[in-house]
């Protein structure tokens, strides 16, 4: 099922295009994280699909309509900085939120366990660290039971701990069945997290798909001699090996994956070349990303 489809969105603020005609299409289950630099568009976008700002043109669509206009009782948000009583503890401000929800009266034990607080459940708002605060309100999002998650930068801000506690969280979500939507710039987060990746940046999409087809299926061989002169006159006579480059005393190339490894590495052995240095791995989302968006 198409939980949402973006169609042609496009908005400008004065001479500035945040969004220029932008197509997307989400699928139910799917952990979708929207990437780009700082000013790409990323919040607009969220903000126009939540009904919170006016495109200028183009549309999009929630859960191919079947909720005849209510689609809005379905959709769990965070978009800026939680606001919570502060002299209220975590159940006493989780009860508000249910109110406004209008959702019945419920226990948040299961909310609470979820996202690592129930220890913390009696003690007042202001006592938590930004981690915390962040916690309470990603379980806020998830009274009501709703279908989809929205997550505007949900690290941001937090220390090493207090990232490491939410990625986590929004892992254990994942595992839930929700659809999740996740705004971010930071790569390492939506590699872990995410199942699909979507790449903007000024307000064009660049590249979407599963993580998978993101990254590409080459090996990058990272190899340093004594020689690199000859290393990279032998690596470009070989019509198997691509993207040569040398930075900091290391040639770097790509390969497929399917090469043998242990056997290129002994073809270099075999010219004369003795590595100080060899490592294969597999590209990361920084590398794709940085070239998608150079």
């Amino acid at each position: 099922m198409e939980v949402l489809k973006i169609q042609n969105l496009s908005k400008s603020y004065g001479k500035l295009k945040a969004l220029d005609d932008l197509n997307l299409v989400i699928e139910s289950g799917q952990i979708m994280g929207l990437l780009g630099p700082n000013g790409s568009g990323k919040t607009t976008t969220l903000g126009i699909i939540l009904g919170i700002l006016s495109a200028d043109s183009g549309n999009y669509t929630w859960f191919e309509n079947k909720y005849d206009g209510k689609h809005r009782l379905r959709i769990g948000s965070i978009l800026e900085t939680p606001n919570f009583f502060p002299y209220l503890n975590a159940d006493q401000n989780l009860d508000i939120v249910r109110q406004i929800k209008k959702v019945p009266k419920q226990e948040f034990d299961d909310l609470l366990e979820l996202v690592q607080l129930k220890s913390r459940r009696k003690s007042n708002f202001r006592t938590f660290s930004l981690g915390m605060k962040q916690r309470l309100a990603i379980a806020a999002t998830l009274i009501g039971d709703p279908d989809v998650v929205i997550f505007d930068e949900p690290t941001n801000g937090l220390d090493p701990q207090g990232i490491m506690e939410v990625r986590s969280t929004l892992s254990r979500i994942a595992t839930r069945g929700k659809t999740v939507f996740m705004a971010s710039h930071i790569l390492d987060e939506v590699e872990k997290i995410c199942t699909h990746v979507t790449i903007i940046k000024r307000g064009k999409l660049l590249a979407t798909g599963p993580v998978g087809s993101i990254l590409s299926k080459d090996l990058t061989i990272e190899v340093a001699s004594q020689n690199n002169e000859l290393l990279i006159g032998f690596l470009r006579s070989r019509e198997d090996v691509k993207n040569i480059l040398q930075k900091n005393g290391i040639v770097e190339c790509q390969v497929d994956q399917k090469l043998d490894v242990s056997e290129f590495s002994k073809s270099i052995f075999n010219i004369g070349i003795v590595p100080t240095h060899f490592v294969a791995r597999k590209k990361r989302l920084e590398e794709e990303f940085l070239e998608i968006t150079k």
